[in-house]
Formats: C-alpha cells, sequence, structure tokens
C-alpha cells in the first residue's frame, strides 16, 4: 500500500521540475500521491507539470515563495509519511523505499535523513565525507543520539532528504509562512523537537541547484532571495520554546551554521549591517569557513575593509 505524500514547490522550473517529478514517479515504491505547487510560476512550468495528466496532483497559487508552496501541499497530503522535493533535484529510485523501511524498523523516530550529493558543475558533485564511513559501519542506517549536535558537526540534511511522518504536522504545524529562506532549516529543526531523528548512510537524493544555476542563468533569483533572509531570532522563534535542556547547546551550535549561511546573503547581497549584527552576534558558534574568516578579517578595519570583503566574496560566488 502507497503511504508517502511528495510535495514539490516549483517556480519558473520548466527546464528541471520534468526530472524531479520523474523522480519521485519512478521510485522502486511508489508514492501514494505527487503533489507538485505552481508558486505562481512566469515561464512553461504549468504546461511541464500538466504534462503529467492524473499522475500528480497539480496546485497553483500566486508567488508567495517556496516555504508558502509547500505548506499548501502539507495541507492537503494525505500520507503517512511526507516527503519535500525541491524542482531543481532528483532522488534516487529506491528513495522512498529505503526511508519507509527505515522509519517502520525504527518506530520512536520522527523524521530520517539520507545521504546525499549535490552537483557544482556537470560531473562535478561532493557530499559529507562521513557518510561512506556510517554506511560500512551502519548499512541499515542508524539512529542519532543528538540530532542537532550532528547537524552541527557534519551538515547532513538536504531539504530532499528527509521522510518525516505526517503526524508530526499536527503537532508544531506547517513550515513557517513568515521565512522566504531558510524555512527548510527552521523545519527540520523543528520535527526534531517531537523525537529521535534518523540516518540512511545512502545517497538517495541528488542536488543540481549549482549546475542548473550557472546552466540557466537562475543567479539573479538567487540574489533576490538573499534580500529576504531573516534575522536569526525570527528564524528560531518557534523552535526555542520546544527545545529540551539537553539539545540547547546543540541547537546554539545550528543556530551559528544557519547564521553564517544569512551572513553570506546579506553579504553577498549588499546589506554590511545585517552581516556584521550576525557575525558580532552569532559569529562565536559560525563554522571557520571561508566567509567568516574573510569577513572576521574585515570587521578588524570597519566599513572600508568590509566593502573590500564584501566585494571579493561577490566575485568568489560569482566564479564558483
Amino acid at each position: 500500500m502507497a503511504r508517502t505524500s511528495v510535495i514539490i514547490p516549483a517556480y519558473n522550473s520548466a527546464a528541471s521540475v520534468g526530472v524531479a517529478i520523474e523522480s519521485a514517479l519512478a521510485q522502486t515504491r511508489a508514492p501514494l500521491e505527487v503533489i507538485v505547487v505552481d508558486d505562481g510560476s512566469t515561464d512553461d512550468t504549468a504546461q511541464v507539470i500538466a504534462a503529467f495528466g492524473e499522475r500528480v496532483v497539480h496546485l497553483t497559487q500566486a508567488n508567495a515563495g517556496q516555504g508558502a508552496a509547500r505548506n499548501k501541499g502539507l495541507g492537503v497530503a494525505r500520507g503517512e509519511f511526507v516527503a519535500l522535493l525541491d524542482a531543481d533535484d532528483y532522488w534516487q529510485p529506491a528513495f522512498i523505499e529505503r526511508m519507509e523501511d527505515f522509519l517502520d524498523a525504527h518506530p520512536q523516530a520522527v523524521a530520517a535523513s539520507c545521504a546525499f550529493k549535490a552537483e557544482r558543475k556537470q560531473g562535478d558533485y561532493f557530499g559529507p565525507a562521513h557518510h561512506a564511513q556510517l554506511k560500512a559501519a551502519h548499512p541499515r542506517g542508524l539512529m542519532l543520539d543528538n540530532f542537532y549536535e550532528f547537524w552541527a558537526d557534519h551538515d547532513h540534511v538536504r531539504t530532499g532528504t528527509v521522510l518525516f511522518r505526517r503526524r508530526v504536522i499536527d503537532a508544531i504545524g506547517v513550515q513557517n509562512p513568515d521565512l522566504r529562506i531558510s524555512q527548510d532549516l527552521e523545519y527540520w529543526a523543528m520535527i526534531a523537537t517531537q523525537g529521535p531523528w534518523g540516518l540512511v548512510p545512502e545517497v538517495l537524493w541528488v542536488g543540481t541547484s549549482d549546475r542548473l544555476a550557472r546552466q540557466y542563468g537562475w543567479r539573479k533569483r538567487y540574489a533576490a532571495r538573499r534580500k529576504k533572509a531573516p534575522s536569526i531570532p525570527a528564524w528560531e522563534r518557534r523552535v526555542v520554546p520546544l527545545l529540551a535542556p539537553e539539545h540547547r547547546a546543540g541547537f546554539a551550535r545550528v543556530r551559528g551554521r544557519v547564521a553564517a549561511g544569512l551572513m553570506s546573503a546579506h553579504a553577498l547581497g549588499g546589506s554590511r549591517v545585517m552581516a556584521q549584527e550576525l557575525l558580532e552576534n552569532y559569529g562565536q558558534d559560525m563554522p571557520r569557513g571561508t566567509t567568516w574568516r574573510v569577513l572576521s578579517a574585515a570587521n578588524r578595519f570597519g566599513a572600508p575593509g568590509w566593502a573590500l570583503a564584501m566585494a571579493a566574496l561577490r566575485l568568489i560566488d560569482r566564479l564558483k
């Protein structure tokens, strides 16, 4: 019996959404439904979705962002399990089968995520190195002792890697409609307040957004989204009251990782004040990556340092 609802938000994704839908329909264990939400596209996205006919549930809305589109799908999802897949990514054929089997074997888990690889350029993939080691030690998957600590250490979750139980929505609601970016990260943090999280260390999701952004000139779209980056208090507002005491330290590190991403978004978007505020308030918990090093150095030289650093980051971003 089919048990998983798949939700795919799509905005001006005519070049890629067909691949995402095909990957959901071609699973070794069929989904209950594939819900595709057209978020007010102005290209041929609607026609691509319509070509799948009754094999998908085709919903439409005025443009309101990925989170709102996912929420429209969550509102009608009927499955025991739910998976979210972005329109510029795809699954390997065994995603639903492996993830359902894991949650069946671990009824205490509210959700599980799989290993992944992401394509930076044609044929150039990367993914967390620890997944191969975990697969050798735990071929059937493992329960995580502390999801937040593991996430902070390994950055192991992407939108399309997760399968979660439908009943979680009844407990925590849908994604935060006030967040236009990073709403998926907030949702994983919310889900993990409801119970343990598992990991299936098998590559079952492939991200292609970076390659497609170069191929189809989508960088302007990403630049527009950066200007909508939220503050950390807005991002964590729903999560903090639900955290168990033993998870607060790990969540602080996750928050630092998210703050680093938002800092990068603000710096690339030209908002020095917001980027500087994030660095000064949450820099101690951020990963020591390139953006942190560049902006930490810039912060010692005031406005001129920031101007130079932000220009350097924009150049690095264009050369990726």
